[in-house]
């Protein structure tokens, strides 16, 4: 049996970029998130909705109902992100909708699941093998109980905290405003950030290109919302 509960054969590990350093993290696939609530709840529901589609960028959500209660998540995909899935946007973003909702439930709390990271590795990988460098994490380390400290200290997250402007075609002041204050408030941790802004060759909120800004935006307020 692995950790809290998953088997081995249930968890993959990933090489991640963690406070500006390449780790080993174990993520569990939403298989084993499914298996552990169908084993403890005998009338599990599931319930999935499509929230946005426009041929490249996709929002699901997911309801699920279990003994505890009634939990909600969302999962996004887009073409640029998701590159090497570009043909199954829809049924990825499904998938990470249902693996969330099962994480807010209580099944793996801590773990971020391994469909939401599937792209982080690879695009973590070609840059340390390329580049070098250290890209600044948009969080700064937990607070050991798995959401980060209500105030931050590191200038990659505090908008307009250095003074600096966005280039042209990055995300403007107002959109890196919006991203800090929806994260925070979604008491997103660093893992999940990376996974939003990694793939668009962003370490920091300001050098989002102003596109995926107003997509992560439209998709923080549609979860907040929920």
């Amino acid at each position: 049996m692995g950790t809290n509960g998953f088997r081995e054969d249930e968890l993959v590990s990933r090489r991640v970029k963690v406070n500006g350093e390449m780790q080993t993290r174990i993520f569990p696939v939403v298989g084993g998130r499914l298996r552990l609530a169908h084993e403890e709840n005998q009338s599990l529901n599931l319930q999935t909705e499509m929230v946005n589609w426009d041929g490249q960028f996709a929002i699901f959500k997911c309801c699920a109902v279990t003994n505890k209660g009634q939990f909600m998540g969302y999962g996004t995909a887009n073409s640029q992100r998701d590159a090497k899935l570009a043909e199954s946007l829809v049924e990825l973003a499904e998938t990470r909708a249902i693996a969330r909702a099962l994480r807010f439930a209580g099944y793996g709390m801590e773990f971020t699941s391994a469909e939401e990271v599937s792209h982080v590795a690879v695009a973590e990988l070609e840059k340390e093998q390329t580049t070098g460098k250290k890209p600044t994490p948009v969080f700064p380390e937990g607070n050991g109980n798995g959401k980060v400290e209500s105030k931050g200290s590191s200038e990659a997250i505090n908008p307009g905290g250095n003074g600096s402007k966005c280039g042209p075609g990055r995300a403007t002041t107002a959109q890196v405003r919006a991203l800090f204050a929806l994260t925070r408030k979604a008491n997103y941790r660093d893992e999940d950030i990376q996974s939003l802004i990694n793939p668009f060759n962003a370490t920091r909120f300001e050098e989002l290109p102003r596109e995926a800004a107003s997509q992560l935006i439209g998709y923080l307020q549609t979860e907040a919302a929920a």
